[in-house]
Order: structure tokens, then C-alpha cells, then sequence
């Protein structure tokens, strides 16, 4: 391949570096150990009778509440869209501090205790996918004081913890269930080296013992909570505050369903909204010479938001009347209270599953400008490849080919490591116990705009990989659309054998 590469976008990647850029799927996830066991631990302690009847007691009602959520109007959510102050404006609620709202299910122990047998490790493993992609797209961020509200028993505090082990210094906790907080606590014991933890039970309590100077966190994360909340008006009371004490990143995920893709794309769309109208604002008082220079400062430092994933662009979403819907999948290794407490209908239960979530990630600020991966490099197709190769490279020692194959034996057998489950007899201590290390990334890819998402799965027939990709259009990322990308082997091999490589959840690069 030859590649016609400006000096400044040759140090931001290479061919060779594309594919490690854009990855972002995690393969089938194994839990860590330590929270295997804990949750052995904390399910002996409890009374363990008419543990598979509390499982399934507790999928029905969260089956309930989405089904409430789908008698929700089409026409508030259309509001909403057109104009989010619109359907708001004439509730009473809406200038009351809610708290974490008119929950849909009260979690009491059976529940709690349920949810930490069945649920827990899904909703960790996708917590876990999230905040991983976080990482890797915001290089240096790391988060030092966070706030998870509806924290339940702790599934995105974990994550956190995997993802930036040593970073947080205190997290703030907000979930009205005492029976939940009992659980993550007793989760939690035993535990080294924890931030300081402060549990509350709704925003207002929280405000209330924390200076307004204080409030800001650098990461604020809400995770299956909002579709538990069956008014509209007190989800979108919850976002605003949450993006008010939000001083850096706020994600928000919630179940890969048509419903919660409804709920993660309309709270996008209010904030998107409410701070484009800040900005206006701002700009019209400017012009009339209302502000003073120090609180216009501040106004431009706090204004503006963008998303960091997994949307490429700040503009309306092309998927809106589509009859499609954004969600991705995780899968993870089941643990062994989901294999024996989780029911199957007439069919051995699989030693995974697969957690489908929707999830979105703001940043406060606008988004930064970045040469997009693909400026400047110009792909081979595979007629010139063939003519520019040497015939010499064509022959083929066999000497030579053996030995490559079994050194690469080798290093494989040697990269091969134990997989440790609950059973295995060793000392929790033992830091050899740590599974699913990264592999060494070589390559970044930035927020700026060049890199599109591969929404569903590619589908790959013969020379021929085509892919369903969200893209930003214009290079501010204001605008976007959704594309059906079909790369092809004769056109651009290496393309090619990125999109091979590719899973759903990937980026793709512009």
C-alpha cells in the first residue's frame, strides 16, 4: 500500500495503527474475581429457600416496567424532540427539587437479593464496557470524585474501579433503597485501598450536605435507573440536575431495549437543547452589553456540551423514525449464581449471555477540533498492489515458514492464561488472580468527528464487508447521518481487512 501521509497526520496514525484505534468492543467479558466471590459470599450469608422464584419475581416486574414505559404518549416524547421546554413548561414539578423520582419498583431484601444473584453481573459488565471506551477515547481523563446515582448495589462502582483502579477518591452515592445499600456495603467488605464512600438517599440530601462549591464531580454516571422512573417530567428533572453537578462527564445507560434507546436518545436531545439555548443566551446578552466580563468567562468555560460516545456528532440523531434503534451488546461468562438460579425454558442454560445496553456520554465544552484518520492517506487498490510486488517476495522458503510458525506457536501458548472461577481454591490476595488485561494500545481515536460507529453487526460476503455506520458529516460535528459502508478487497485491501476485523460497537474511521 502506498500512503501519501502529511507529517502531522503520520504521527497520529499509520495503517498498521487504525485497527487498534478503532476497537472498542469488548469480547465475551469475565467478571473479576473478586466480585464473583463476593457475591458468593454475600448470597451465602442470606437465606438462600425460593431463591429461583425471588429471580423470576423480579424479571416480571422489571417486564412491568416497561410496559409502563411504553403507555408514555408518542406525543410528549414528540414535544419533547420539537421543543423540550415545551412540555414541561406547564408542570408545577418541574421547578421542585424531585428526588430520585416516582420509582416504578421498591426494592426491598428479596429484590436486593435477587438482583445481586441474577442481574448484577450484566449490568457490571456493561457499566464495564462504557466506561472502558471513556478511557480510551478521553486520554488523561481520570476521574478523582464521582457521583452514581442509583447505584443499587454497586455494579458501576466496581467498573469504576476496574477501569481506574487507584484514581477515585471519593464517590458519592445516591439510592433510596436502604435494602440496596445495605447490599453494596456488605459487597464491599473487605475490599483495600477504597475511596471515601458517602450514601444518600435522593439528590436533595446529597445538596444538603454538600457546599454548592463542592457539588461538581468529574464523572457522574446513571445506570439502569431512568427507566425505572415512569414520568417523563421527573426524568428530565433528574438529568438537569445530574448535568448540574456534573463538572466533566456524565454517561447515562440503560437497558438495550426499544424503550430505553426512547429514554437515552430524548434525555441526549434535552441536553443538547438546553445548552445550545445557554449559548444563545449568552451570546444575545453579549451583544447588548448586559454581562460583565468575569461572569462572561465563566459562561464560556461551563458552556457548550459534546457527546463522546457512541455518538460521532452533537446534531439530531438519523436514527429518529427509522424504526431502528441504537444499542449495542456485551457478552459476558455467566457467573455461577446465574447458572444456578436463572431458569431456561426447556434448554440447558449457556454458560454466557449477552447484555444489550444503550448508553450515551457527554463532556462539558465544545467539541475539539481533530485532522480526521484517513486525511491525507491514499489506499492502494489491489490491481496496483500486485503490480508493485517484487517477484522475489513471491517465493516461498519453507525453512523459513516453518520457523515463523512455530515461533508464533510459541508466543501463543505463552500469552495463554489460566482462567480462574469460583471454585478455584486460592487466596483472595493473590494478584495473579486478575483476568483480562489490556493489550497494548497503539493507537487513539479522538472525539473530533472522524470516526464513525459501526451500529449493527457487519456482514461479510466474500470480498465484500458491508456495515451500517453513524457518521458526522461536517467536520465540527454538528450534523450526521447514518450510512450503509460497503468496502470491497479490490478497492482498498486494507480497508478491507479492518472491516473484516471489525464487531458491532467498532468505530470506523473517515
Amino acid at each position: 500500500m502506498a500512503s501519501l501521509i502529511p507529517e502531522t497526520t503520520q504521527k497520529l496514525f499509520t495503517p498498521e495503527t487504525l485497527r487498534s484505534a478503532a476497537k472498542q468492543s469488548e469480547r465475551c467479558l469475565i467478571v473479576p474475581v473478586r466480585l464473583r466471590r463476593a457475591i458468593k459470599r454475600y448470597l451465602r450469608e442470606q437465606e438462600e429457600s425460593h431463591m429461583k422464584r425471588k429471580v423470576l419475581r423480579l424479571s416480571e416486574s422489571l417486564s412491568e416496567i416497561k410496559n409502563v414505559n411504553l403507555m408514555l404518549t408518542e406525543s410528549t416524547a414528540k414535544d419533547l424532540f420539537e421543543d423540550p421546554l415545551k412540555s414541561i413548561e406547564q408542570s408545577k414539578r418541574w421547578k421542585i427539587k424531585s428526588a430520585y423520582g416516582d420509582i416504578g419498583l421498591k426494592y426491598g431484601d428479596d429484590e436486593s437479593i435477587a438482583y445481586v444473584a441474577s442481574r448484577m453481573p450484566a449490568v457490571y459488565s456493561a457499566c464495564y464496557r462504557v466506561l472502558s471506551e471513556v478511557r480510551r477515547r478521553l486520554l488523561g481523563f481520570s476521574p478523582a470524585k464521582v457521583l452514581d446515582f442509583g447505584a443499587g448495589t454497586g455494579s458501576a462502582f466496581w467498573a469504576l474501579q476496574e477501569v481506574w483502579p487507584g484514581s477515585l477518591e471519593k464517590v458519592n452515592i445516591v439510592e433510596p433503597s436502604q435494602s440496596m445499600q445495605r447490599a453494596g456495603q456488605s459487597l464491599k467488605q473487605g475490599l483495600k485501598n477504597l475511596p471515601l464512600i458517602h450514601s444518600y438517599s435522593s439528590i436533595q440530601a446529597l445538596n444538603k450536605d454538600i457546599k454548592k462549591s463542592e457539588r461538581e464531580h468529574d464523572l457522574v454516571i446513571a445506570s439502569y435507573v431512568l427507566g425505572e422512573i415512569p414520568s417523563l417530567k421527573d426524568r428530565i428533572t433528574i438529568v438537569r440536575q445530574l448535568w448540574d453537578l456534573t463538572g466533566d462527564v456524565l454517561v447515562l445507560v440503560e437497558p438495550g431495549t426499544p424503550q430505553g434507546s426512547s429514554i437515552i436518545s430524548q434525555m441526549r436531545s434535552h441536553i443538547l437543547w438546553m445548552e445550545k439555548r445557554k449559548i444563545r443566551k449568552s451570546e444575545g446578552h453579549k451583544s447588548k452589553g448586559v454581562d460583565n466580563e468575569n461572569s462572561n468567562e465563566v459562561a464560556t468555560l461551563r458552556s457548550g456540551v459534546h457527546i463522546v460516545a457512541p455518538c460521532p456528532h452533537d446534531g439530531r440523531c438519523p436514527l429518529e423514525n427509522s424504526g431502528k434503534y441504537c444499542h449495542f451488546v456485551q457478552r459476558l461468562q455467566r457467573t455461577t449464581s446465574q447458572r444456578v438460579y436463572k431458569r431456561s425454558k426447556d434448554e440447558p442454560l449457556r454458560g454466557f449471555e449477552d447484555e444489550k445496553f444503550c448508553f450515551v456520554a457527554f463532556r462539558r465544552g465544545q467539541r475539539p477540533r481533530e485532522p480526521w484518520p484517513l486525511d491525507g492517506m491514499k489506499f492502494d487498490t489491489l490491481k496496483e498492489q500486485k503490480a508493485k510486488r517484487n517477484p522475489e517476495d513471491v517465493e516461498i522458503d519453507y525453512e523459513d515458514l516453518l520457523k515463523l510458525q512455530a515461533e508464533a506457536e510459541e508466543r501463543r501458548l505463552e500469552l495463554v492464561k489460566p482462567v480462574y472461577y469460583d471454585s478455584d481454591g486460592a487466596d483472595d490476595n493473590d494478584k495473579d488472580l486478575e483476568v483480562g488485561e489490556k493489550d497494548h494500545e497503539t493507537g487513539h481515536a479522538d472525539v473530533g468527528g472522524g470516526w464513525g460507529r459501526i451500529i449493527f453487526g457487519p456482514v461479510r460476503r466474500g470480498r465484500q464487508v458491508a456495515m451500517d455506520v453513524c457518521r458526522s458529516t461536517k467536520r465540527d460535528g454538528s450534523e450526521g447521518s447514518f450510512e450503509h459502508v460497503v468496502v470491497t478487497r479490490s478497492k482498498s485491501p486494507t480497508l478491507h481487512r479492518l472491516a473484516r476485523k471489525s464487531f458491532w460497537g467498532d468505530l470506523w474511521p473517515f
